[in-house]
C-alpha cells in the first residue's frame, strides 16, 4: 500500500510538472512566432481587438522597473521596445538613478505618421 501511494504521488507530480512545461512551451512558441513577424504587437489578440476596434493606437507605452530584468529583457528583445523619449534615464537629472525605464514602440499607425509625439510641440522635435 505505501509504494502504490508513493507512485501515484510520483505520477501526479510528473503530470504536473509536464503540463507546466506544456505552458512554458506554448509561452515560447508564441514569443518566437511574434520575433518573425514584421509589427510583433500584431500577433498578441490585445492589440489585434485594439486594431479592430478602430482605436488606431499610435505607440504603445510600458514602465518597466529597473530590477525586473526579465520583463524588462522580454520588452527590448522579443518585442522590440525602445527606450522613449520621456524615460527617466534620458534626462540629465535623474541619469541611471532612476528605478524605472519607459519603454514604447509605434504601432503601424504611428510609423504611417512618422512623429513619436504626432505634431503636438515637445522637446525631441525641436
Amino acid at each position: 500500500l505505501g509504494d502504490e501511494m508513493k507512485s501515484d504521488k510520483a505520477r501526479t507530480k510528473k503530470q504536473k510538472r509536464l503540463m507546466k512545461q506544456a505552458a512554458r512551451d506554448a509561452v515560447f512558441a508564441k514569443v518566437e512566432a511574434a520575433s518573425k513577424i514584421e509589427d510583433p504587437l500584431a500577433f498578441f489578440p490585445l492589440f489585434k481587438k485594439y486594431d479592430r476596434n478602430g482605436t488606431e493606437m499610435r505607440k504603445v507605452i510600458v514602465p518597466v522597473f529597473r530590477q525586473n530584468t526579465g520583463a524588462y529583457r522580454f520588452f527590448r528583445e522579443a518585442l522590440q521596445f525602445d527606450i522613449d523619449v520621456y524615460s527617466p534615464s534620458t534626462f540629465s537629472t535623474y541619469g541611471n538613478s532612476s528605478i524605472h525605464e519607459i519603454l514604447s514602440r509605434q504601432t503601424k499607425f504611428g510609423e504611417a505618421v512618422g512623429l513619436a509625439c504626432y505634431g503636438d510641440p515637445c522637446y525631441c522635435c525641436d
